[in-house]
């Protein structure tokens, strides 16, 4: 969080690029998949920083306790199993040069816990004691993290659909209490949380409370119904609602979750009257006024900047500690002109 709010801050007064998410989607010889290719960068000049982030995924949508799922399948050959592919690349706008590669997996969810972060800090009540998670994946426990650095949390209860995730995440982090529905686990919280890879709407509005926070991961996670209850709604990026599709015509498997009809861009919902954590943080934006508001923040797309912020942090702990594996600099560079 304290690496990315200085990034955001230079955003809101143009001092860093965003360059948008763009995917190219095409067919797949995967029973039920299709390919994507994402990538998205950013240019961050006060650390020198140009980053690029790149992602090689076969994508399935399974039906999981009836409602479809967005997921990457693991098929890239190792000794170990098959395997995600997503690289992180940064580059010196000083020389250009390439300073460092390294996964996405882990700064991916960090960079996600911590925009939600972020937004928590400045939307969430300052008594905001009990979250609940609605999600028990990789990515939920960023957002845990990200909660209880921005709030001192007393209690924090766990749902998904499938019981062997929530046990399996209460095992894994401390003072978590799993529950059998998704209404237990809101029940007079302060904070809700939905992490989830979900394609419909998975936060109901009847649970929105006077005072409660609710915060998601993508788009699909809450709908227009949703945030017409909110007191207060913030975008995690206005420029872009959400990723660029180049869709390769004839490309199966894709339309339900690729279709142009959604809150953010068929009328029903407000994106465009939404500010964004850029205004938020830098004041253009209120944050909670009361502690009767319901307040809202819609992570709706990531954006390749936050791994310029967050890989300059890697890259310069990295160096401190002596970690990492030096490769010889001309593998990657060039003696003819492009």
């Amino acid at each position: 969080m304290a690496a990315l709010e200085p990034m955001y801050r230079d955003l809101a007064e143009e001092r860093a690029l965003m360059s948008p998410r763009v995917d190219n989607i095409a067919p797949t010889t995967h029973p039920g998949g299709y390919y994507a290719f994402k990538h998205m960068g950013g240019t961050w000049p006060a650390q020198g920083i140009q980053a690029l982030r790149i992602n090689s995924d076969v994508v399935t949508h399974p039906v999981i306790a009836g409602k479809p799922r967005r997921q990457k399948q693991p098929l890239a050959p190792s000794s170990k199993g098959g395997r995600w592919v997503g690289l992180v690349l940064l580059f010196s706008t000083q020389t250009g040069a390439l300073l460092a590669m390294f996964p996405d997996g882990v700064v991916q969810r960090l960079r996600v816990g911590a925009a939600n972060g972020l937004a928590l800090k400045h939307l969430a009540r300052a008594d905001a004691a009990t979250l609940a998670l609605i999600g028990s994946g990789w990515q939920a426990g960023a957002q845990l993290a990200a909660a209880i650095a921005a709030r001192p949390l007393k209690e924090v209860r766990v749902w998904s659909p499938r019981k062997e995730s929530r046990e399996a995440f209460v095992g894994e982090y401390r003072n978590v209490k799993a529950v059998e529905t998704a209404e237990e686990c809101v029940a007079g919280a302060d904070i809700i949380a939905a992490s989830t890879s979900s394609m419909v709407r998975v936060i109901e509005p009847k649970w929105l409370k006077p005072g409660v926070h609710l915060s998601c991961i993508k788009t699909h996670e809450v709908d227009a119904e949703v945030l017409e209850r909110c007191s207060r709604v913030v975008l995690h990026n206005r420029k872009q609602a959400k990723q660029i599709d180049n869709l390769l015509k004839d490309t199966a498997n894709v339309a339900k979750e690729r279709g142009k009809s959604g809150w953010w861009n068929d009328g029903s919902g407000r994106f465009e009257k939404y500010p964004d954590l850029c205004d938020l943080l830098t004041g253009r934006a209120e944050g909670r006024k009361n502690d009767k508001e319901i307040t809202c923040f819609v992570n709706n797309v990531g954006t390749g900047l936050q791994f310029a912020a967050a890989g300059a942090w890697v890259l310069r702990r990295a160096r401190e500690a002596g970690v990492g594996t030096e490769l010889p600099d001309d593998w990657f560079s060039e003696d003819v002109h492009p």
